[in-house]
């Protein structure tokens, strides 16, 4: 019976993990379509119509306002150049498997070499995945 529970607990933290990194790619791939979407209908629109019309296209596309880092609004580029139209954009997503780092310092930071215990355990097993939607009009 212990095995039978071990190997449902460790398929089941691989399938939790699993999905929180597919939701990361989702949400990256319904960026990318947007910024596509952008380039392809708004080829005529400049920096400021298409900053109006993002929050719109986010929530037909499904994408809720929490999907979108303020790491992702603080590098978003949308550039106009003649008859070209260019919007990017780079943020990063960290999974904490056990959950985030608790020995935070004053800042809100830490020191890897520095952690003791399970917070070095959860260092370890965090997954960083860094995104860079990017699209042009042609």
């Amino acid at each position: 019976m212990i095995s039978i529970l071990f190997w449902l607990g460790l398929v089941g933290f691989a399938v939790w993990n699993g999905a929180q990194v597919f939701h990361a790619h989702y949400v990256n791939w319904k960026i990318q379509d947007v910024f596509e979407g952008v380039t392809a209908n708004m080829g005529n629109a400049n920096e400021f119509d298409v900053r109006e019309r993002l929050p719109k296209l986010y929530k037909i596309n499904y994408l809720a306002p929490s999907d979108l880092s303020q790491e992702f609004h603080d590098n978003l580029l949308i550039r106009r150049e003649g008859s070209m139209l260019e919007i990017s954009s780079i943020y990063s997503v960290v999974i904490w498997p056990l959950g985030p780092v608790q020995q935070l310092d004053e800042k809100g930071g830490y020191e890897p070499d520095e952690l003791e215990g399970m917070d070095s355990l959860r260092d370890k097993l965090r997954i960083d995945i860094e995104f860079e939607p990017y699209a042009i009009s042609e």
